[in-house]
């Protein structure tokens, strides 16, 4: 996934790069640093492929189960 693909699928999911950092804290990985999210976002760092996989299947999912999925990380 580009630094594009990967900033059009957090607008697409409604998702900052913070809350993705929380999503994926939530989901058992540790919490990426800001920092980190941002160069992804950049594109100054690649986007690990778990979560270029991670943001496709979100995007997949019915909005119901989406929404249950994030509604934590959406909400700090």
């Amino acid at each position: 996934m580009t630094d594009d693909e990967f900033t059009e699928a957090l607008r697409r999911l409604g998702l900052s790069q913070a809350a993705l950092a929380r999503l994926l804290d939530d989901l058992g990985e540790q919490q990426p640093a800001p920092t980190t999210v941002w160069r992804w976002a950049d594109g100054r760092s690649r986007v690990p492929i778990g979560v270029g996989a991670l943001l496709r299947l979100l995007e997949q999912l019915p909005s119901e189960t989406r929404n249950n999925v994030t509604r934590k990380a959406l909400r700090a």
